[in-house]
């Protein structure tokens, strides 16, 4: 449970500071209120929503790597855990936000291959003694 906890909360943590940096990128504006938030999102260019993209998967797999890691046994299952949870998670983040259609049926087949990427990374690493 902890394994699972930590890198699905890391994994969080680096999605909320992508979104806040994705925002600096293309917006000049600091702080946007909620109603301007969704107007942005509809407005937004294609490479705001690509970027957010390259920034889910790495968190995707930074998480499942750090459960994997920290797993004693089953390092493939829990992190495939892991990016199951990040996609429950993400869906009702996008179900109140109106992300266009292409990014919502992009997003799950997101999660799933870079968890499972990363709890294979790390089961390699340790068996070839490169970690502990």
């Amino acid at each position: 449970m902890l394994s699972i906890s930590t890198g699905v909360l890391i994994s969080i943590v680096e999605i909320f500071f992508s979104i806040k940096i994705v925002k600096k990128w293309f917006t000049k504006i600091q702080f946007i209120p909620l109603n301007k938030f969704k107007y942005i999102l509809t407005e937004a260019p294609t490479e705001f929503f690509i970027v957010l993209i390259f920034f889910y998967a790495s968190s995707a797999l930074l998480g499942s790597m750090i459960t994997a890691f920290l797993a004693r046994n089953a390092k493939k299952a829990y992190a495939i855990l892991t990016g199951f949870i990040l996609f429950i998670i993400t869906s009702f983040y996008m179900y109140f936000y109106p992300f266009p259609l292409w990014f919502k049926i992009v997003i799950p087949s997101i999660f799933f291959p870079f968890s499972y990427i990363g709890g294979n990374f790390i089961e390699f690493l340790q068996r070839k003694k490169w970690i502990n």
